[in-house]
């Protein structure tokens, strides 16, 4: 069946169907698996997007999904089955793969600083698009985050909604500036700043802090100091690669076997009250039948707690 979006009738979450997804390579199931992301197997992926090479060979490569969450080729219709309707509008989702080394650590490679800006300048051609209302950058690692690949990459999505949960956080920084006439991230930094209880690390440029409502044992967010609410118009690149070293250093280093899901939250199109974020969601315990069912978390590491043992960095478990 065609991608395409539902609505759920229950609740204001939206399901992208499509059951091509199913036929996406896991080497974490199968070992035998070629892989496509590597040097040598270009012709299982889509055309290359974008490659930045030395010599003759490339180091970071971008290239449509394979199995996209949604394609651009559907014509924004809307198909009614009785009360319920397919929205088979138009979306674009690509792989950025970030080294041609299989088997590379993110923070050991060494043009990560190149990867950022490699996210930086899709997303903003992305967010060109005509349909795009809402661009997300992700990356998962890890069998507990829902990779399929253990070649490191990451995946970009252009979306004709802006997401639920995107919606929820842009209403809340445009309630916050309507009645203080400040932005929330902003005051947020400055409290932690004050506080010093939940910040791990912070220069002239950036700040990284455990949330105060963290959802997830040792979840990690990281801010620019400056108020900017794009991430594509971010431009220190070496300082951000530096900060995500030191981070996932020290995850590894106190976990074994780690997953973690990394999310980038920029502006959703024409929104002006909004500061870029992103957020790195450690997955050490999986959501259960209470948080599936009551829509909250139970968090067994404070976000306190969980920044003096990051700061330590031995390992745990």
């Amino acid at each position: 069946m065609k991608p395409h979006l539902r609505k759920d009738i229950f609740s204001s979450c939206w399901v992208i169907i499509n059951d091509e997804r199913s036929k996406r390579p896991n080497d974490y199931v199968d070992s035998n698996i070629i892989c496509p992301f590597c040097p040598g197997n270009e012709k299982q992926t889509p055309v290359a997007i974008l490659e930045r090479k030395r010599g003759n060979k490339w180091y970071i490569r971008v290239v449509e999904n394979k199995y996209p969450a949604l394609v651009e080729n559907n014509n924004n219709v809307l198909e009614k089955e009785g009360i319920f309707f397919k929205y088979f509008f138009n979306g674009r989702h690509e792989v950025i793969i970030e080294t041609p080394l299989h088997r590379e650590n993110f923070y050991n490679i060494k043009h990560l600083s190149e990867i950022f800006e490699v996210y930086s300048f899709r997303m903003n051609y992305l967010y060109s698009l005509k349909n795009s209302k809402y661009v997300m950058l992700f990356k998962n690692y890890g069998v507990n985050a829902g990779a399929s690949l253990k070649h490191p990459h990451s995946q970009i999505i252009s979306l004709p909604i802006i997401p639920v949960r995107v919606e929820d956080e842009v209403k809340r920084f445009r309630y916050y500036f309507y009645k203080y006439r400040r932005c929330l991230m902003c005051d947020v930094i400055e409290n932690e700043i004050m506080l010093k209880k939940r910040v791990f690390y912070i220069d002239d440029f950036f700040i990284v802090f455990a949330p105060f409502a963290s959802r997830f044992n040792f979840e990690i967010w990281i801010a620019p100091l400056k108020h900017e609410k794009d991430f594509f118009n971010e431009e220190n690149f070496n300082g951000l690669a530096d900060i995500f070293r030191l981070v996932l250093k020290k995850l590894h280093r106190i976990f074994d076997d780690l997953s973690y899901n990394m999310i980038f939250h920029t502006a959703p199109k024409n929104v002006e009250n909004f500061h870029w974020h992103i957020e790195i969601l450690p997955k050490l315990a999986m959501p259960a039948g209470f948080e599936w069912g009551s829509g909250f978390y139970i968090n067994s590491v404070s976000p306190e707690q969980a920044i003096k043992i990051l700061k330590l960095g031995k390992k745990i478990n």
